[in-house]
């Protein structure tokens, strides 16, 4: 009976021991508790030590159209002292520019597209490769070329494609073809159309196609041309728009004032 006693007493002590020391044994040995909300943390701040800072907003630049080429191609724009190019709600950019003799020009064209900063005259879908913009070609030093001859396309290509311009930034475009788009019209308009291939910053070909709407201005020293395109798959899609941006320029001799004394008071200060 007393070993019985001494037994039952025994076990009980440690049954009381035991339940004294469990909670500090599973406090100590207590394992974090794992859930979603913890994984995700610690996934979340993984990322964050991973992953490159947010890289900036694109920004336009006046590269070659749809954003090829230099940051500040030579289109041969010199706006007139103290003005600076407008688009209204209606889409209508205007400008005033300087000619080649230092006279002023008024050019205007409209374009769904928004104008590239104030002292640009390019319009282009910031999100699609279509674009309208102009080049100012000085013809003072050399012949005239007659229209739709190898002289003609050879001044074409020479400003608006050389490597000093928006498409040749990257090289020469090449496989470049000039046909005139339509006739001559009774306001003595030109409209071209150009196919070539271009390459892309990342050295890619890409094939282009543009309409160029070619007139001359003061005493036919400066050709003025509005070039609008986009590449080739999307010419077809975009004709009907591009059309009526080509249709859309205009290029007058600014009229004559009292404002300036003579034409040398014209100073060009901002180039494009």
């Amino acid at each position: 009976v007393t070993s019985t006693t001494t037994t039952t007493t025994t076990m009980m002590r440690l049954l009381v021991a035991l339940l004294v020391l469990a909670p500090l044994s599973c406090v100590a040995l207590q394992i974090p508790t794992v859930n979603r909300r913890t994984v995700l943390g610690t996934a979340a701040a993984a990322w964050t030590v991973l992953l490159p800072p947010t890289a900036p907003a694109a920004l336009a630049f006046e590269g070659g159209v749809g954003g090829l080429g230099k940051t500040k191609p030579a289109t041969g724009v010199v706006l007139r002292e103290g003005s600076a190019p407008i688009q209204n709600q209606q889409g209508i950019v205007s400008a005033e520019i300087v000619s080649a003799r230092g006279n002023p020009i008024l050019v205007e064209f409209q374009a769904p597209y928004p104008l590239l900063g104030s002292s640009s005259l390019q319009a282009r879908d910031l999100q699609q490769p279509e674009s309208a913009f102009v080049q100012v070609i000085s013809v003072t030093d050399k012949k005239k070329p007659a229209a739709s001859t190898k002289a003609w396309n050879a001044l074409l290509i020479d400003n608006i494609m050389g490597p000093q311009g928006k498409y040749g930034a990257y090289g020469t475009p090449t496989d470049v073809k000039i046909s005139p788009a339509v006739s001559k019209d009774e306001d003595g308009l030109l409209l071209y159309k150009a196919t070539f291939t271009t390459l892309t910053p990342g050295l890619r070909e890409s094939e282009r196609k543009v309409l160029l709407n070619c007139q001359w201005c003061d005493n036919d020293s400066t050709l003025v041309v509005l070039v609008v395109g986009t590449t080739m798959v999307r010419f077809k899609s975009q004709q009907a728009t591009l059309n009526k941006i080509a249709a859309s320029f205009v290029a007058i001799d600014a009229p004559k004032t009292g404002l300036t004394s003579s034409a040398a008071a014209i100073t060009p200060t901002k180039k494009l």
